[in-house]
């Protein structure tokens, strides 16, 4: 599951000394999309803040629970050999099928692992996820609404097809940006150019916070300086 878009080194590592917040306002640059697209809305949020950014492609997932059948066990093998495939660092995308979400963890300490093995560096899930102490020790990130304690009977029902996730659509191969703020799809088209974006960014806020804790603030100096009203 090679990608045409390739992700630097220099990139990544950019990738992850930025904060989430600051990349969505330097993609608003760039004028790609509309403000309200382009991130997870919703209950989804950073399990372990602690372990900061999380950067990866997508590789999308659906899952559910039947609960009038055992559960189907050949997606893990498709799941598992796309995994091996795609090009890293991965971000395991679950959209649920089940209808009832926080009836069924769909991974935990075991998944994890062998995800960790293939190349994965963290999940996202509109669904449940469990083990949230050992999966932390093992610094994979896992973004969900909730825990749930059982696995109940989920089975995989696709890989790779286009999911939605907090309200955001997501394909396999989109690059996402994650911290304890929320995550981000950042449009690869515009990956060279968003270091000087995020420099940008963060001059104006700089010297925003510098003039707003100055001694020489005022509210009309403010609207002025940021052409309000223009």
């Amino acid at each position: 599951m090679n990608s045409p878009h390739r992700l630097t080194d220099g990139q990544l590592a950019f990738l992850q000394s930025t904060d989430s917040p600051t990349i969505a306002n330097a993609i608003e640059q760039f004028r790609v999309r509309p403000r309200h697209e382009g991130y997870l809305a919703g209950p989804i949020r950073a399990a372990f803040p602690d372990l900061g950014v999380m950067v990866g492609r997508a590789l999308t997932v659906t899952m559910r629970s039947p609960v009038d059948r055992p559960a189907d066990g050949n997606g893990f093998w498709k799941l598992w050999e796309a995994l091996e495939s795609a090009e890293g660092p991965v971000v395991v995308v679950i959209a649920d099928e089940s209808g009832s979400p926080d009836r069924v963890a769909y991974a935990g300490e075991i998944m994890v692992r062998m995800a960790r093995r293939l190349g994965a560096v963290g999940m996202i899930t509109d669904g449940g996820l469990r083990d949230l102490d050992e999966v932390r020790a093992l610094g994979f990130h896992f973004f969900m609404p909730y825990p749930v304690v059982s696995h109940a009977n989920f089975e995989i029902a696709s890989v790779g097809v286009p999911v939605v996730v907090g309200g955001q659509p997501i394909q396999t191969g989109d690059l996402l940006h994650g911290d304890c703020n929320g995550v981000v799809v950042i449009p690869w088209q515009i990956l060279p150019q968003l270091s000087d974006a995020v420099d940008t960014i963060r001059s104006r806020e700089s010297s925003d916070i510098e003039y707003i804790e100055s001694e020489e603030f005022t509210l009309e100096g403010y609207k002025a300086a940021r052409n309000y009203g223009a």
